[in-house]
């Protein structure tokens, strides 16, 4: 998120980019270790009390209570209504992690791109792309040198195996990408992630905020490796 804002200086005003660099810090306070679907399938006390987006709300619930101890309140020189404004903003841009969320988002800006009518006077408009750069910075890890995107998706398959195995315990069938006795599922994976969710992602910051090609380029790199492994994995069950 750094990255990004310095990158597209002058292109949010100074409200947003302090929500989004502390919605940035944020996003992922207090987590669990299991997705929204297990918290509902569950029945977890989170999800009787956020009925969507229900870790991403109790994430931005984490944040307001930290900034409402004593001493941790970082917005406490803004005026009221600037304080409030980047409490809306900060929630937005926390719920915006929400990969569920992601979806339309990215269908709604990608429709204004094509058409042109994309405009940094439009408050729809930098509302979508900050949602976006949420998403293209929580998933950063997808443009990151190959070395640190193996060792990263190593250790978060280590934390879908955790689920998937609260899952089989329940008595549930974990999916493939969950399932520690199906590690060759990885590479499959990772392409169908990148393919379908981080390269739109970052075709739309690159295409409003060309200086954020980097993360474009590095992404495709990296599932160009991952569609390598995938091969030669899909080659050896193949052989006699």
């Amino acid at each position: 998120m750094y990255c990004i804002l310095k990158r597209s200086e002058g292109c949010f005003k100074t409200n947003e980019c302090l929500a989004l660099f502390t919605g940035a810090l944020c996003h992922d306070l207090d987590h669990r270790g299991k997705n929204n679907k297990f918290m509902c399938d569950t029945e977890s006390p989170l999800a009787s009390i956020y009925s969507t987006s229900t870790m991403e709300h109790h994430h931005f619930n984490q944040t307001v209570t930290i900034l409402q101890q004593e001493g941790h309140n970082i917005f406490n020189k803004l005026s009221s209504s600037d304080y409030k404004q980047v409490l809306g903003l900060l929630k937005h841009c926390i719920l915006a992690t929400d990969l569920a969320v992601f979806f339309p988002n990215k269908a709604r800006l990608t429709k204004i791109v094509e058409e042109g009518a994309f405009s940094w006077s439009n408050t729809e408009h930098r509302l979508l792309l900050q949602a976006i750069s949420m998403t293209g910075s929580d998933l950063s890890a997808s443009a990151k040198p190959w070395d640190i995107q193996v060792e990263t998706v190593r250790v978060i398959f280590e934390e879908f195996y955790q689920q998937g195995d609260a899952e089989r315990k329940a008595g549930r069938h974990p999916i493939p990408m969950m399932d520690r006795a199906q590690p060759d599922e990885q590479p499959s994976s990772q392409v169908g992630f990148l393919t379908g969710i981080c390269l739109p992602c970052y075709n739309l910051l690159n295409a409003l905020i060309p200086d954020c090609k980097p993360l474009l380029d590095m992404c495709q790199s990296n599932l160009d490796h991952w569609r390598q492994i995938d091969e030669d994995i899909k080659e050896r069950r193949e052989q006699p």
